[in-house]
This record gives C-alpha cells, structure tokens and sequence, in this order.
C-alpha cells in the first residue's frame, strides 16, 4: 500500500469517456488540487473543487479502514494555474505530459507554463517524446527490427532476410515490411526508404 505521508505532490492524468485526458496535480504542501484541463473550460475550478472535496473524503476513509492518517488531516482545496490551451482536437495527451513535465521541473513552485500547441508544434513534441521513449526503451537498433521490435520475424522461415532504410538506416526483416520479390529486387539495385520515412 502507498504511504503518502513520503511524498509531498502526486502528478497523474485523468481520461474523459476514453476521447480526452487531463492533468491531475495534488500538492499536499499547499493543499491544493488542480484538474486542469488542456481545452479552454470555464468549469475547470469547479471541477478542481469537486476532485478536492473526493481527495478529502478518500483519504478520510483511508484512516477509517487503515488506520492511516497520511494526509487525512489535510484540508485540500480545488485551484487553477494558468496553462497554454488545446488549439485542436487530438493533442491533449501530448499537453498534459508537458504540464506534468513543467510541474515537475518547478515543484515546489508552481510553473510558469508557456509552450506552444499549435499543431505544428504538437507534431515537434510528438516526435520529441516518441525519440525519449525509445531511447529510454530496450530496444536494440543494430539487432531488432523497427517494425516488430523482436530479433527474429513473427513466422521464421528457413533464414532472415533483412533490408536497410537508406534515408534513416533503420533495420527491417523483409516479411515484417511485406515486400515481394519484384520489390526486394529494386531495393537491392535503387535507393529504399521505409514507412517512416515515406510518412
């Protein structure tokens, strides 16, 4: 079971009927939760009030079933910070990561949160978070392939042929990229670039 009484800010997200997330941030310090919500919403202190008056009845329950005080005695309060809004209607994810990132960085301050969402600039994030998460993955580049991850392909045949990227150097086992031969015969004697690449 989690003890809050080692922490001091719980960070976490909160989907919407699976279409739209928010950011959850609770700073028991100053007793303050903010659910804040990427789109421009004028109920987002309402909202923020509500998740605190849960968070309070949560953690009483907590000490009435645990015998836990952790937090039990913190009179949290719904707040708003000012943040950067959704200009579209698929990137909230990409903005509540970078809230988290912001309050993170800032803590025990509040943030001054100031990135763009355009959706020029959503694409760059989207990029720049899909290169730290595979750079922080497991994934071996030199010996696995880009398109099914695995070091050998999903039905092995009696080898494993395998075909290079020449735009990114990515490797790829030719039945994962569903070559035929015509293909495979073109790609040895012109320049090929794969699905990424091609995007």
């Amino acid at each position: 079971m989690v003890n809050f009484a080692n922490y001091k800010a719980i960070v976490s997200f909160v989907n919407i009927d699976n279409v739209h997330w928010k950011f959850l941030y609770i700073n028991a310090a100053e007793c303050s939760v903010y659910l804040v919500d990427p789109l421009s919403n004028p109920a987002e202190e309402a909202e923020s009030k509500a998740a605190a008056q849960k968070f309070c009845e949560y953690f009483q329950i907590r000490n009435i079933c645990h015998r836990d005080r952790e937090w039990a005695n913190v009179e949290f309060k719904g707040a708003v910070m000012k943040h950067p809004v959704q200009q579209d209607g698929y990137n909230c994810g990409v903005i509540v990561i970078m809230m988290a990132k912001a309050v993170m960085k800032a803590f025990p301050k509040l943030p001054n949160m100031e990135f763009g969402t355009t959706p020029k600039e959503m694409a760059q994030e989207r990029t720049a978070l899909a290169l730290e998460i595979l750079q922080a993955s497991v994934f071996d580049a030199e010996n696995d392939c880009s398109m099914c991850s695995e070091r050998n392909p999903p039905c092995p045949g009696p080898s494993i042929q395998w075909i290079q990227c020449d735009s990114c150097n990515r490797w790829f086992h030719e039945q994962c990229v569903q070559r035929d031969t015509p293909q495979l015969e073109d790609a040895q004697n012109a320049p090929w670039d794969c699905c990424f690449c091609k995007a």
